[in-house]
């Protein structure tokens, strides 16, 4: 999903660099060497990323920094120059166009510096109301807190932040909480001592759930030899228990008001799942019919999966009447439009942020805390929720 918005970017931004180019006019040498320089420079920027992770077999986290602030620089650069040269060459009048021009750019600028500045970290706490007959009375008004997408690793700075993030799930006293996936961006060594400090501090009187997501498999760390995938899923869920925390893999526990329960499963990010780790389709070979089988049909059900394409087969086998998934971040950037919320993503996924409903069954889709590919979050805040189940 990166690797091709990027692309799109590159050749939108190589069209617009020529034509620019071409109506300067540029008289000197000095000003012609000058100004191709700069343009050279931009498209080598995300080479450079490309060159040293096909060069460099490793999926050291301090390399997957420096992509990710190559990206974010290239980003940038290129909005703010793409944005200048739309005006300078379709306006007529060359004056005009300039001041235009110039305006355009500063703005650009000025959004994606404050994505990165500001809205990377301003977290939001977004309230959403549940309502199914399947719900018992004596959880009527039952809060969820729920989260995903921390990629810990993306952090600029991991102790602050998830300081800040435990403060703010704390402050709702929520009955529970759950993540919903990709705690880690490479692997489980970003769970360190202070980390797995700060994040056993969240309090939720039914506990704390969590499912793995792509990320948490360790499947981006290109030295499998050193550390295989399924020990490093091994030692993460071990650090995850050490917070206090419960993962579900393709298991289910009950919350319990009186003589009253409901059901929360969680859906493992298996191999099987994995080959749709960069999918924008529902998997078709994928049947999770086997983990409700135990279940009542009258039982309330909450499945929690990464994957918000797994809600459709969920929802046709009516395995649970709440979805909660992550994995999408809105591709960290959207808008308000007119009523309307856009973003690249609704480009690609079918369901990509917020609520949806079908047949009397909800999915929820979180946009995420943490960032992949570059250090901005434009308009897409980082994200906490809210549900409240009412009957």
């Amino acid at each position: 999903m990166i690797v091709k918005m990027f692309i799109v970017i590159a050749l939108l931004t190589l069209w617009c660099e020529y034509k620019t180019y071409k109506k300067l006019e540029l008289k000197t040498l000095r000003a012609k060497v000058v100004a191709m320089t700069i343009f050279v420079t931009l498209q080598l920027l995300p080479l450079v990323g490309i060159g040293i992770v096909t060069i460099i077999p490793s999926g050291d986290l301090a390399i997957v920094r420096f992509i990710s602030w190559v990206l974010t620089v290239y980003l940038i650069a290129t909005a703010t120059i793409c944005s200048f040269g739309l005006f300078f060459i379709t306006l007529k009048s060359r004056k005009v166009a300039t001041v235009v021009g110039c305006i355009a750019a500063t703005a650009a600028f000025s959004i994606l510096l404050n994505g990165l500045v500001n809205t990377r970290t301003n977290l939001i706490v977004k309230r959403v109301e549940i309502n199914h007959e399947n719900i018992p009375q004596s959880f009527d008004s039952y809060k969820i807190v729920f989260f995903s997408d921390l990629h810990i690793g993306s952090l600029l700075n991991p102790d602050k932040q998830t300081k800040q993030l435990v403060k703010a799930i704390n402050a709702i006293q929520g009955d529970m909480v759950i993540f919903g996936g990709d705690l880690t961006h490479i692997n489980h060594f970003e769970l360190t001592p202070t980390i797995i400090k700060n994040l056993s501090q969240i309090e939720a009187h039914d506990g704390i759930y969590a499912v793995l997501g792509n990320h948490d498999t360790g499947v981006y760390v290109r030295d499998t030899i050193a550390l295989t995938k399924d020990k490093n899923i091994e030692l993460l869920c071990s650090k995850i228990g050490q917070m206090g925390w419960t993962v579900l893999q393709d298991s289910t526990i009950y919350a319990h008001r009186g003589c009253d329960s409901i059901a929360v499963t969680g859906i493992d990010f298996t191999e099987q799942l994995l080959k749709y780790k960069h999918s924008f389709v529902t998997p078709n070979d994928y049947s999770p019919e086997g983990l409700f089988a135990s279940l009542p049909d009258s039982l309330f059900n909450i499945a929690v999966s990464h994957l918000p394409q797994l809600w459709q087969p969920i929802t046709d086998g009516n395995y649970a009447e709440l979805t909660l998934s992550g994995h999408i971040h809105a591709m960290q950037m959207s808008a308000d439009c007119f009523g309307y919320r856009l973003s690249p993503a609704m480009l690609m996924y079918k369901r990509w942020s917020g609520l949806y409903q079908q047949n009397g069954n909800h999915l929820y889709i979180n946009d995420g805390v943490g960032c992949v590919g570059f250090y901005m979050r434009i308009g897409a805040r980082p994200e906490i929720t809210v549900i409240e189940l009412k009957r």
